[in-house]
């Protein structure tokens, strides 16, 4: 019998020692009324908790682990609550796991990667790893290399068209729509890689 289990290793920012220890104790809490009530709860927030010196700022750091018992989704759910709750620092978190398991399994492996948004909770991006293969392997996403120089270049023309364009209000109204590829040609011309995501017409 194969055991699957994720993997991960974290550290979570918190507004100061006591916000830490009120976290702390919002995952006993809620780990108690899980275990009385299961399943009233969505993922018990189970993990391996360390805490780490406060940073010179006051910030306290959680280093959070998986220990052979820990889940993903546990770890994000005790995030947002603690964002729900105003203990966490930071303006953004991000937060990576691998899937493992006991024995080769060819659904075993993967893994995936998110980020928080540490003022409302909100999960800004997610990515699943098989899913992504999955979707280049089978023309439902394609990959497209662009040229830092040529990125750069079009960002420039771009931002130059939109400041002229204020003089217009419909056309500037138009070209409100390109602000995401503004932003993405500015990343790709600092040498980040990118994805872009939507739907097309049918």
């Amino acid at each position: 019998m194969a055991d699957y289990f994720s993997r991960f290793s974290v550290l979570i920012p918190f507004r100061s020692v006591e916000a830490r220890a009120c976290a702390l104790a919002l995952q006993d809490a809620h780990n108690a009324q899980w275990g009385k009530t299961q399943p009233c709860t969505t993922e018990p927030f189970y993990f391996g908790a360390e805490e780490k010196p406060a940073e010179p700022d006051g910030t306290a750091p959680l280093w959070v682990s998986d220990q052979g018992c820990g889940n993903e989704e546990g770890v994000i759910a005790f995030v947002q609550e603690c964002v729900r709750q105003k203990l966490c620092a930071g303006s953004r978190w991000s937060f990576i796991w691998s899937y493992d398991c006991s024995r080769p399994r060819l659904d075993a492996y993967g893994g995936g990667a998110c980020v928080i948004d540490l003022e409302t909770g909100e999960r800004i991006a997610s990515l699943d790893l098989a899913e992504m293969a999955d979707a280049i392997a089978n023309g439902n996403r394609e990959t497209v290399r662009i040229d830092v120089g040529m990125a750069a270049t079009a960002h420039d023309v771009l931002c130059l068209e939109m400041t002229a364009a204020k003089r217009n209000d419909d056309l500037a109204e138009d070209l409100k729509t390109l602000t995401p590829i503004v932003q993405a040609l500015k990343a790709v011309s600092e040498r980040k890689t990118i994805t872009l995501s939507g739907f097309g017409p049918d």
